[in-house]
Formats: structure tokens, sequence, C-alpha cells
């Protein structure tokens, strides 16, 4: 799975813009690109017509929640980027004040997981209207007011006063999701780049199994903007292949070279 998105990079000397898919090469990567991506959704401003949408955020939010790996794993990564950190502590060119950031934001997050006197998005697993809800995801237009007369009522409430509702909400997994963002953060900022080109649409790379590729990025050019790649790989060796989307009908795949930047992290 990747995500489209437009940033700046001129560190590497790319555009201003860009479009940039990123792709996790472990489990762990992945779930924490889901978390960030059912986050990000709550961002958008509330109304009655996404109501709906926030609340289906929720319920997916508690489906991570309920995992009882989930706080342990974040305590694991948050742990490993530590040791991670005090290894690059003892090089001569690294930047002590950028590492000692992140190793106090690390150390934050951990405190608070360590400390939180019950399970994440436990308070929310009572909210009468997640699980009226939850009842209804499976069925076509399940979502209505007439088969949720209690989401009915809410639609007729003032927006501001269901805003600092879901707001309390979200409150509640302030944790989990400063986790989130502090792992993915740290990830996207120690990637190496380089500027690679794939033949044919193809592009295969030898990686190091002692270093195992959390997160892979590859990034094109505004003149590439119907061209997506999908990668595959595991320890030993990587695969991003190039499609070009077409509309309407099936994309297909890419046969002539492309110039792109690859940012991995091994972190």
């Amino acid at each position: 799975m990747g995500q489209a998105l437009a940033c700046r990079f001129n560190s590497i000397g790319t555009p201003i813009t860009m479009a940039h898919y990123e792709f996790p090469l472990q489990e762990r990567t992945r779930n924490l690109l889901r978390l960030e991506s059912v986050f990000t959704s709550l961002d958008g401003e509330l109304s009655p017509k996404t109501l709906r949408s926030h609340l289906r955020a929720f319920l997916e939010l508690l489906d991570f929640c309920q995992r009882p790996e989930l706080r342990l794993d974040l305590i694991l990564e948050l742990e490993r980027l530590l040791q991670a950190l005090k290894g690059w502590a003892q090089s001569p060119e690294s930047d002590a004040t950028a590492l000692s950031l992140w190793q106090d934001d690390c150390r934050r997050q951990l405190q608070q997981l360590r400390e939180l006197p019950r399970p994440l998005g436990e308070s929310l697993l009572h909210q009468e209207i997640l699980q009226l809800a939850r009842g209804r995801l499976a069925v076509a237009g399940g979502f209505a007011d007439s088969d949720i007369p209690l989401l009915a009522l809410w639609q007729q409430q003032a927006p501001a006063r269901t805003a600092e509702r879901l707001q309390r909400w979200r409150a509640e997994l302030v944790v989990l999701e400063r986790s989130v963002a502090t792992i993915l953060s740290f990830l996207r900022a120690s990637q190496s780049w380089s500027l690679e080109r794939s033949r044919d649409g193809r592009f295969v790379l030898s990686l190091n199994p002692r270093q195992p590729v959390a997160l892979a990025t590859v990034m094109l050019g505004d003149d590439q903007d119907e061209a997506y790649p999908k990668l595959s790989g595991g320890a030993h060796r990587l695969h991003v292949q190039f499609f070009q989307w077409l509309d309407p009908g099936p994309s297909r795949a890419l046969e002539s070279d492309l110039d792109f930047r690859l940012g991995l992290s091994a972190c």
C-alpha cells in the first residue's frame, strides 16, 4: 500500500513538490501507517455530513486498541529507537542537539505508555453510539438515521457540541497518536536517499538482512503524474515496478525507463 503526498525534500535536491509513495517492509510499520491514516481522517472539519466518517474512524481505532499486543509493540519500538539513537550519538558527525530532542521525545512517550492507568481506548468501549454503529457496519447503507435514531439526534445537535465531544474521545487516545507520530517521524527523518533508474519499469535492489528496512519511499517528479509504483520485498531484496494509470481500464505495466528517488529507513 502506498500514500501519495506533496512535500519538501530540498536536502536531496528535489523540486519543492513531488509525489511520494510510502511502503512498509515490516508489519509493525504497516500498522503504524494505518493508524496514522485513521488519525489523519479525524483532522477534517466536523459537520453533519462528515459525522459518519468520524464515527467509522473511531471504530477503526477501537479495533486497533483491542489488540492486546499494541501497547507492548509501541513500547518495544520506542525502546529500539532509543538504542539506535544511543549508537548514533557515538558518531562525531552526529547532531547532538537533534539527537537529544529525539531521545527526550522517545523517553516521554515511553513513560506515558508505561504509566497508562487503563488499556488504550477503554473508555470509548462504553460509548453507546459507537456500539450501535459497529452493529450496522456490515449492512450497506446501515449508517442511515432511520437505522440509528441516536445518530439522528447527534445530527441535529449543534456541530460545536458534537465536535467538543469527539475531541474528548480523541484526547483519550493522545498517547497512542503521539507515540505513532514519534516513531514514524523518526523513520522518515532517518531515511537515506539515492537517485535510481528503473529499466523497463522495473527496479531490484539487494538489501542487507542485518539491517532490515522498515520503510521505503519512492518519489516521482511532476512530469510522471500518471505513473505510480508497487513495491514488494523482504529482508534480502527490494522490488519496485511502475505502472501507468489508465482511465478507463486497468493500469498497465510501464515498459520504459523511469528515474526516481528512493528513501530507505533501516532503523
